[in-house]
């Protein structure tokens, strides 16, 4: 008498094993419907973006005991350029493997037109304006590298930098890394505006601009030095010495550039000569934060 089947009270979903994985393929995303491309590519042809962070040492070693137990299973992203891989997102990732001596990875490859966008908008860690700055920077060499002509007011540029006056910062900070710029913010935000010129010529104006910049921190610093000296030297002393010299004030309508530095290089100079005016200011604008 032959015996009857008994019933699982579950069907188990068996997984189909691929007996020859694809090493590349493309498949579309699902919110802007973009044709994006899957590819298994060497270690040794990957770089990460300029602009990332100094890596965490600890996140590192935590991705390395992570990946040993559970394998690499989030792909980087990057776009390829000239036989290499330009890494966009998963800087850490790429240690970790590097570390395990692994030779290939997983990456998404993207569309260039977006890379300059997800250079600005993809960050791990949220930067403080030296960092933005020169983010903002690498992004508007890359447009001119590429399009040297395309107009500065261009929609493509605005969404990839915004506030454009981070370039002429990133600039600033280049040339002198110890550049107070969060003091120069709040005249920028007021006077340096996208340019109607080609990148080409906006970019040399951005440089003037830069420059003068670093003369009023380079007067502001002798100011705040002479008052130490004096021994009326307080930890707001720059943000109370830009607030006596702002040219701007409150005024919330667009201004000139160079005619606010004009003014402010009036001021300076003012203040340079009798330092103990500023501290008649009552009111100090943006005394939080960095400087």
């Amino acid at each position: 008498m032959a015996r009857k089947k008994e019933k699982t009270k579950g069907k188990q979903k068996k997984v189909k094993v691929i007996e020859k994985p694809l090493e590349v393929f493309s498949f579309r995303e699902p919110q802007k419907g973009q044709n994006l491309i899957f590819k298994m590519a060497p270690v040794e042809k990957m770089k990460v973006v300029e602009y990332q962070r100094k890596p965490s040492t600890f996140h590192v070693m935590r991705l390395i005991s992570s990946i040993e137990k559970v394998g690499f299973l989030v792909p980087l992203i990057g776009v390829e350029r000239d036989g290499h891989y330009l890494i966009l997102d998963g800087q850490h990732r790429l240690l970790a493997a590097q570390k395990l001596g692994l030779k290939e990875l997983p990456v998404i490859l993207v569309p260039e037109e977006i890379v300059q966008l997800m250079m600005n908008l993809n960050i791990e860690k949220e930067l403080n304006i030296r960092e933005r700055s020169y983010v903002s920077l690498r992004v508007y060499e890359d447009f001119l590298k590429n399009n040297p002509q395309m107009s500065e007011t261009e929609p493509v540029i605005s969404e990839a930098i915004e506030p454009i006056y981070f370039v002429t910062l990133g600039i600033g900070y280049e040339n002198q890394e110890r550049l107070r710029g969060k003091l120069f913010e709040g005249i920028l935000k007021r006077c340096d505006f996208p340019l109607d010129e080609p990148l080409e010529s906006a970019f040399k104006i951005r440089q003037e601009r830069a420059q003068k910049i670093l003369e009023a921190n380079e007067i502001i610093t002798e100011i705040a030095q002479k008052l130490k000296e004096m021994e009326r030297w307080h930890p707001f002393v720059y943000q109370q010495i830009m607030s006596y010299v702002n040219p701007i004030k409150k005024k919330r309508e667009p201004q000139d550039f160079d005619e606010v530095f004009e003014k402010l290089f009036v001021n300076l100079n003012e203040v340079r000569e009798n330092p103990e005016i500023i501290l008649k200011e009552e009111e100090i604008e943006g005394m939080e934060g960095e400087v």
